[in-house]
């Protein structure tokens, strides 16, 4: 999802005219995307084994604010491949994600603007981007802002990194662990390292 912001850069121009943008790009599967929570006993953290598959990216960006605005742009996420390396942990944890009915997480990608002026990203320096998304989990939508940091590794290859907190009651998600003799905290971090080969 928040991997898609390089086009920001690649495709602003001087005009007082929206600029429609259009990019293949690829996640690498070095990429990381995971959980991490505490309970009354320890912390915990849960993998995401899924894998993206190649896509296009559409949309259009505004010159005069160089915000990006997303055409159908969502990042699906297969509940059940989320992986917490504990059998019964990972059983509590799908079923409290409603998985057999929902079984994707859903981000959708509204709009991104930079905070930075760079008119083109210099190789290895990091900049920053608010990203505004729509979190979908076990069949509730909740906008969500995100602020993601994008590296330039090489030419048409980006590092994007980004944490961002949500509170499961807002999804009504009930948490549960075995016997229910531990406690879960509410709060829960979204963890991403996207490692994206991207063309124009």
């Amino acid at each position: 999802m928040l991997r898609l912001l390089f086009i920001l850069p690649l495709f602003f121009l001087a005009t007082d005219k929206a600029v429609p943008v259009k990019l293949v790009y690829h996640i690498d599967d070095k990429s990381q995307l995971f959980l991490t929570g505490t309970t009354s006993v320890n912390d915990f953290s849960c993998d995401c084994k899924d894998k993206f598959q190649p896509a296009v990216l559409e949309g259009e960006i505004n010159p005069a604010n160089r915000q990006l605005s997303f055409k159908n742009a969502k990042l699906s996420i297969k509940t059940k491949l989320l992986s917490c390396k504990n059998n019964l942990m990972n059983r509590d944890m799908h079923k409290a994600l409603k998985a057999d009915e929902h079984p994707y997480i859903f981000v959708d990608i509204v709009n991104a603007t930079p905070l930075h002026n760079e008119k083109e990203l210099q190789t290895g320096r990091q900049y920053s981007y608010n990203v505004v998304t729509v979190i979908h989990i076990a069949g509730i939508a909740k906008a969500q802002l995100i602020q993601v940091k994008m590296q330039r590794i090489k030419d048409h290859y980006y590092k994007l990194t980004a944490e961002k907190q949500i509170k499961m009651s807002e999804y009504d998600i009930k948490p549960r662990t075995p016997f229910n003799i531990i406690k879960i905290d509410d709060t829960i971090t979204i963890h991403f390292e996207l490692l994206v080969d991207a063309d124009k």
